[in-house]
């Protein structure tokens, strides 16, 4: 049931994508299903299912991106480079600089060096692709980590979430003010999640603390 809801999303994505004549981000979702081929961390689920979901829910937002085309793009392409060994300058060369900046700016980790967390975050809250792309990411990790992960490394995500990709959405607010409906409605779902998985993940000595984060408002 669960791989049929995936194929029917997909199918439906694409199919308004085609309407909407969002050509940039089509051809990310077929370069995407051509290196995202494994399952998901529950061994179930296509690992694709991960950008999928996301570009559902940015479907949302559309009314409110500046880049909506570019904006599915990136979320199709986001962990190719780090996830699939594909070089930055294939991004660059196959959908050109917008699209390319954004997917760097999102790459975390390649081939074994880390991005320092502060400045992760702190590139992107530049770009008006790439933080409401991460926004996105960070809501299906939320959604997805419950029976998969830790309660340890659940409660280390939220205290990501709460400390660096909340501040983020607020930064990139005040420099992206059309988007400010995309922002709002990224933090609210993503305080929800918290919310409700500190609730039902409690993790002793937790320095989880909701709401301490600068807040988006």
């Amino acid at each position: 049931m669960k791989t049929q809801n995936y194929t029917k999303l997909k199918t439906a994505i694409r199919y308004w994508m085609l309407g909407r004549e969002y050509h940039t981000a089509l051809k990310a979702m077929e370069f995407g299903l051509k290196y995202h081929t494994g399952l998901r961390k529950d061994g179930v689920m296509p690992e694709f299912q991960h950008q999928v979901s996301q570009s559902s829910f940015a479907r949302t937002l559309e009314p409110h991106l500046l880049y909506p085309d570019e904006t599915l793009a990136t979320i199709f392409l986001h962990d190719v480079v780090e996830d699939c060994d594909v070089d930055i300058s294939t991004i660059f060369a196959e959908f050109g600089d917008q699209v390319g900046t954004s997917v760097e700016l999102m790459t975390n980790q390649v081939r074994g060096v880390r991005k320092p967390t502060e400045s992760y975050y702190s590139e992107m809250q530049f770009d008006p692709i790439a933080s409401v792309a991460k926004g996105c990411d960070r809501i299906h990790n939320h959604q997805t980590m419950v029976d998969v992960f830790t309660p340890e490394k659940i409660d280390d995500y939220m205290i990501e979430t709460n400390d660096h990709v909340i501040p983020m959405l607020k930064l990139a607010r005040k420099r992206f003010t059309r988007q400010e409906g995309a922002y709002l409605n990224i933090k609210h779902v993503l305080m929800t999640q918290m919310e409700l998985l500190q609730a039902l993940n409690p993790v002793e000595k937790s320095e989880l603390k909701l709401g301490l984060a600068v807040p988006l408002t």
